[in-house]
């Protein structure tokens, strides 16, 4: 079994979407990572929100917050399938963790020690 990492992607869907839509979508997502060997810790869809500035001409949206444990090439395909998603308007992933355990994924993952607290832009 390859190793799983914990990630964390956050997507924005267009507001024009019904539940039953905005549900099909979130599923597809859920699916794409359980079917490549990863598991899924949380999914946290939000209220439709107005957003800070437009993106696409649009000025609202729903967000959707995933997070879970899965190898790399999930990841890729993720990102492919996001892009392809014309409901989709952004999204970004972000690596929580190397090490993805789930019994104790719920809890924060801890910094790792050798980060600097300064980042070079």
């Amino acid at each position: 079994m390859e190793k799983l990492r914990y990630y964390e992607t956050f997507f924005l869907l267009r507001p024009d979407l019904s539940d039953e839509e905005r549900k099909e979508i979130i599923e597809k997502f859920k699916s794409i990572i359980t079917e490549h060997g990863g598991q899924i810790v949380k999914v946290d869809p939000w209220p439709l929100r107005t957003l800070a500035y437009r993106v696409q001409k649009l000025t609202k949206g729903y967000y959707v917050l995933l997070e879970y444990g899965a190898p790399g090439e999930t990841i890729s395909e993720m990102t492919r399938n996001l892009r392809l998603d014309e409901n989709v308007l952004k999204f970004i992933t972000i690596k929580k963790s190397d090490k993805f355990i789930p019994d104790k994924a719920v809890a924060e993952p801890q910094p790792s020690s050798d980060v600097n607290s300064s980042e070079e832009v």
